[in-house]
Order: structure tokens, then C-alpha cells, then sequence
């Protein structure tokens, strides 16, 4: 009998970095293990392991901090592995992938033996020199859970079936240590002190310590809820992957679908509430394409597992109707979900001309009130485009540097500030160096609040700021058209203090060309689809890549994308202590016409931006006739 991986994804530990089918990947991963090479999960690495299981990864706490990534063995040591072969065993019935599973698993628990050294309630790992941090562990156990639900424990001798109830009781009873600790207010601590607990409380209530688990944990699950999901349904990480993927997939639908399943009350009505909307808006924002934008720490967050997440655990309706326009299941294709979102509270403003996976859309990165966001990073009003389902503006190395980066590094500084990101860096530098974000967690992101948004039957009108310099103010306006494309312009409010340049800063996806026509004007495309973009004034571009993320962040040099500095300055120029520069710019879509550039230069000349719903009619107009 298979095991049906592909409806719910999010149950299991190898859903990590998903990229398509999970099946097809754990049966990939799996006959890789059967020739001991491991694949970690989305497939991005591959580990020869060892003829006996003797080169498995290590990392010690002591003496490989700031020199290596520990994320190799932090997920390693999490048990997907299980996961593969058990997969693997229950498709082919192959009698090899048994014995290659008992081989590993007494390699596994001979390499990394459950010991605690340390068992204080405030310390995060039980073992320091072959490190194993607390989260880590709790995936351990839930993943030899899930093996009790396999063909596996019942097909080895009975002796070695036992190993496992052993070890699984073992990892369970060392979160009975948190029955009094302290509440603390991160997305560890729901895994650890609640999910966790609950889920053993559920699962296996015979054991009575972990019964004794159940109330103390459903307390601690629902005040995260409330405290980490607000009202609008944003949450506290700022960043798409943490929220849906590891907050709401890999975490919390774990604990609601069980409590569904086995009938039990989890979520009290406020909590069931903000998960509803925390949903809706991953359901507003979802782009054409199949992965969300990169906001935040992790990227490449697939959406439809996140949509099907929706339906399967609260049942909500946007994502449904969201999940059935991406399908083609909606007839005419069309849905109740609005076109347009903008919520500041939530983190982020975006529209679109459909839901469709042609579609055009944008996002921008609004964020009031994100705190000390530990995956959060400094993306103040920074943009994502797309065009006809092709992502053309975006950040395309978010995912691979903060999955290869090491602590202490400019290139983790440079991750997390906001020079690699689509933004404005005021007299060309960020707010403080990279060098601040290079060490330790935590990114105290200032507020960008929206100040107007409009919307019209052809498209928006968004106003947005930040004041993070202190010195002077980013403010961003953009109007998008629906069909056409966007007018945009960035304004620096006392921007002419320093001689230096401002820089507009944009990063082309992978695959996206770039050719410059003149010195305002440059054509990009991918596949099929070309944009044009044009500039006002005398705008200084620069192209370049980034060579230093190659090699060890980029594989290849090829993997490099353009990134495009556009300078602007007023120092000289404009007078007056509250003086303001700017630079006007515009994409609009020349797949199948390219634009008179005169005209629309002329159009940037005179762009004036709307106060109210009939002026912003009256440009879209304009717009409309390029």
C-alpha cells in the first residue's frame, strides 16, 4: 500500500525546501539512500555517507560556530530520512530497503546517541558537541512517530520495532522538563513547548506523561496564535516562507489536523479566527507563479501546497477559490477574492489583473510594528513585479544564501540589510553596514507605513514610507495598471544633504535579459514576454552582479543575475532644508507592442499622482493609450 504524501505535504519532515511532488522527491531521495547518499530535502545537496554510514555530517557547538553551516546536520538529524525509505519500502515492497533501513537506523543512533548534557528548562539544545538543538529534536520525534503508522516497525524483528518505541519515548519524555518553564515568545517555543507535547499527548495517550502534556500545551498554542498572529492575519516573522511554510505548514497543521481527526477541541474561537484570516491573506497575496515571492528569510515557498494547506486544516474559502483559479477548476475563471490587497498590519500590498498563472501582479513589502523579527530583514518598501506569470523583478538569491550562509559573514549582513533587495538606498547606503546584521538573530525593522491606497476598475494607486534614516524620508508611489504595467516614483525628502547619489536598486530574476536602448531606456526579457522600462531626467545606470555570493553561496557564475543601479541626486541642484529628489521610472508591458518611447517619456514629464479615485481613473486612461 502506498503512502499518500502529495495532499498534505506539510505532515511530513521531507517537505522541507518542497519544489513539486513530494512522492516523486522521497522516492528519489530514497533509492539515492539505498547507495548511501543522502539528499537533503528540496534537493539542493547531496552527501555521500559512507559505506557504513561513517561519514554522516557532524557539527559541534563548540568549535564549529562561524565556520561552517550547522544547517546540514540541524535538519539531518530532524529523521526524513526515515521518511525516505519508508516511502521507498511501501512502493516497491522491495525487501532490501528494509535491511538498508535497519542499517541506517542503528547507524543513525550510534553516530548521534540520545544523550542530554544539558537539561536546565532554559537551554535550547540537549547536545552540544554533536549539536541538537530542542526543535530539532521534536521533528526526531514526531518523524519516528509517523513511523509507527508505516509498514516498517511491524515487517523488522521485534527487538529492533522496540529500539523505536524506546527512543521515541525517550525524545517525548524529555519535553515533560518545560511543564513550568517561562512563555517565550518565538516560533521555537510553539514547536517545543506546545506542538510538540500536544501532538505526543495525542497520539500516544497511553504513555501518562504525555497525556499529562495535553492542557499545558493547547494554553501555550493558542496564546502564540494570539500573540504571533495579529487581527489582520499578519505575522510577527515578516517573512512569507516562516509564516506559511514553517508556522503554519511544517508547525501548527500538524496539531489542528490531528485535533480534527481525533475529535479534540485545540484552537478556542479567537485563535480559530486569526488562523482563518492569517489564510485569507496568504490567499490574497499568492502570485502566478509557483513560488511566493522572497520576503524574508527562506524564499521559494511553493503556494499551492500552502493554498491546499488552507483548505485542509481550517477549511478556508479563499484559499479554495484561489487554489481552483491556479487549477483551472473555476469555469470562467474567476473567484470572490479581490484583485487588490493592502494591509500594513499584515506586511504587504499587491495587486493583479487575475489569479490566473498568467497573470500580472506586484507586491510591495509594508511592514508597521515587526519587533524583533529573528527571520525578518531590512526590505522597507521593496518590490516584486511580474508579467504574464513571468517573475521579471524580485530577489533571487534569498533562498540559497540563507540556506549556504555562515554566521559572521558580510555576505549574511548582506542578506539581511538592504542592499539585496529591491528598494532605495538613500545617498547609496543602507541604514547601518552589514556588518550589524552579520552575527546572532533579530532585525528591529522600522515602520513602513501606506499612506493612500486607491483602487480602480484598471488598476491602483500606492503611497508608502519609511523614515529608518532618521536624516531624511524614503517615500515610494506606484501605480499599476493592470494590463500595462507600472508608473513609479521614489522620492528622498531632504535628500539633498550629501553630495552623494541616491541608488534605485532592482534585481532581474534568472533569465531575464537586459539590453539598453539609450540612456533613459532599457528593453528586459524572459522567454516570450518583454518590458520596457524607461526613466526620467538623467538617470546613471550601472549593471553588475554580485560575484562575491560565487562560489559558495551560487553554484555557478551563470546562476548570477543582473542587478541594476539606477543614481539620482539633488545635491547642487535643489535648494532648501526640506527640499526633495526624485526619479521617476515606468515597466510596461511590450510583448505584443513595443511603446513609442517619446510618448511615453512624455507621460513620466507630466506624471502627476492621484489624490482621489477619479484622478487615479483619469491616468490609468493615460496609461491605457501608450
Amino acid at each position: 500500500m502506498s503512502i499518500d504524501t502529495d495532499s498534505t505535504p506539510y505532515v511530513f519532515q521531507a517537505a522541507l525546501g518542497l519544489k513539486g511532488s513530494l512522492k516523486d522527491f522521497c522516492l528519489y531521495a530514497g533509492r539515492k539512500l539505498m547507495k548511501h547518499i543522502y539528499v537533503r530535502p528540496g534537493g539542493e545537496l547531496e552527501l555521500f555517507l559512507g559505506d557504513s554510514y561513517e561519514y554522516m555530517p557532524h557539527f559541534s557547538f563548540y568549535e564549529d560556530q562561524g565556520k561552517k553551516s550547522r544547517s546540514i546536520l540541524d535538519i539531518f538529524v530532524r529523521g526524513q530520512i526515515f521518511e525516505y525509505l519508508s516511502i521507498l519500502y511501501h512502493e516497491t515492497g522491495d525487501c532490501k530497503v528494509l535491511e538498508e533501513f535497519r542499517c541506517l537506523y542503528q547507524a543513525f543512533f550510534r553516530t548521534y546517541p540520545l544523550i542530554v548534557e544539558a537539561d536546565c528548562i532554559s537551554e535550547g539544545r540537549f547536545s552540544m558537541v554533536e549539536e541538537r538543538d530542542i526543535m530539532s529534536a521534536g521533528f526526531l520525534a514526531i518523524s519516528m512517530l509517523s513511523l509507527l503508522y508505516t509498514r516498517i516497525p511491524y515487517e523488522i524483528p521485534s527487538g529492533e520495532a522496540f529500539d523505536i518505541i524506546k527512543n521515541l519515548w525517550y525524545l517525548g519524555i524529555q519535553f515533560r522538563r518545560f511543564d513550568d518553564s517561562p512563555y517565550q515568545d518565538y516560533n521555537h517555543h510553539l514547536w517545543e513547548k506546545g506542538l510538540v507535547p500536544y501532538i505526543l499527548s495525542i497520539m500516544l495517550p497511553e504513555i501518562p506523561d504525555f497525556l499529562k502534556m495535553r492542557e499545558r500545551s493547547i494554553s501555550i498554542i493558542n496564546r502564540h496564535i494570539k500573540q504571533d498572529f495579529n487581527s489582520h492575519g499578519g505575522y510577527n516573522e515578516h517573512s512569507i516562507s516562516y509564516w506559511g511554510g514553517a508556522a503554519l505548514g511544517e508547525m501548527l497543521c500538524r496539531g489542528i489536523s490531528l485535533a480534527q481527526r481525533n475529535k479534540q477541541q485545540l484552537l478556542d474561537s479567537e485563535s480559530s479566527k486569526r488562523i482563518n484570516c492569517t489564510f485569507s491573506a496568504l490567499a490574497a497575496i499568492a502570485p502566478p507563479g509557483k513560488t511566493y515571492p522572497s520576503v524574508g528569510d527562506g524564499g521559494e515557498l511553493l503556494v499551492n501546497p500552502i493554498l491546499e494547506n488552507g483548505i485542509y486544516s481550517v477549511e478556508n474559502d479563499d484559499c479554495r477559490q484561489v487554489l481552483a483559479v491556479r487549477n483551472e477548476a473555476a469555469g470562467d475563471g474567476s473567484c470572490n477574492v479581490p484583485l487588490d490587497y493592502c494591509d500594513d498590519s499584515c506586511g504587504f500590498a499587491c495587486s493583479r489583473n487575475s489569479f490566473s498563472p498568467a497573470g500580472n501582479y506586484f507586491l510591495m513589502s509594508v511592514k508597521n510594528c515587526c519587533g524583533s523579527s529573528g527571520h525578518n530583514h531590512m526590505d522597507m518598501l521593496s518590490l516584486n513585479l511580474s508579467f504574464h506569470g513571468e517573475d521579471f523583478i524580485g530577489e533571487p538569491y534569498a533562498h540559497s544564501i540563507y540556506h549556504t550562509v555562515r554566521m559572521g559573514t558580510d555576505t549574511r549582513g548582506y542578506l539581511y540589510n538592504m542592499g539585496s533587495h529591491n528598494t532605495v538606498l538613500a545617498y547609496g547606503r543602507p541604514v547601518v553596514p552589514d556588518v550589524t546584521f552579520s552575527d546572532k538573530w533579530g532585525v528591529y525593522r522600522p515602520d513602513s507605513p501606506v499612506d493612500i491606497f486607491l483602487t480602480a476598475e484598471k488598476g491602483v494607486y500606492l503611497e508608502a514610507h519609511h523614515d529608518a534614516y532618521c536624516f531624511c524620508r524614503h517615500k515610494r508611489k506606484l501605480i499599476f495598471h493592470r494590463n500595462k504595467g507600472i508608473l513609479l516614483e521614489d522620492e528622498i525628502m531632504r535628500g539633498n544633504r550629501m553630495p552623494e547619489a541616491h541608488i534605485q536598486r532592482w534585481h532581474f530574476m534568472p533569465d531575464v535579459s537586459c539590453v539598453q536602448i539609450d540612456a533613459n531606456s532599457i528593453i528586459l526579457q524572459k522567454g516570450a514576454v518583454k518590458v520596457m522600462c524607461i526613466w526620467s531626467g538623467l538617470p546613471q545606470f550601472r549593471f553588475w552582479k554580485n560575484s562575491s555570493l560565487y562560489p559558495e553561496n551560487i553554484k555557478s557564475e551563470a546562476g548570477l543575475g543582473m542587478i541594476l543601479d539606477v543614481s539620482f541626486s539633488g545635491y547642487g541642484q535643489i535648494n532648501g532644508d526640506l527640499a526633495s529628489v526624485s526619479q521617476d521610472m515606468m515597466m510596461v508591458d511590450a510583448t505584443e507592442h513595443v511603446p513609442n518611447e517619446d510618448i511615453c517619456k512624455d507621460l513620466l514629464m507630466r506624471l502627476s499622482f492621484p489624490e482621489t479615485e477619479k484622478e487615479l481613473v483619469q491616468i490609468l486612461g493615460q496609461f491605457e493609450e501608450l
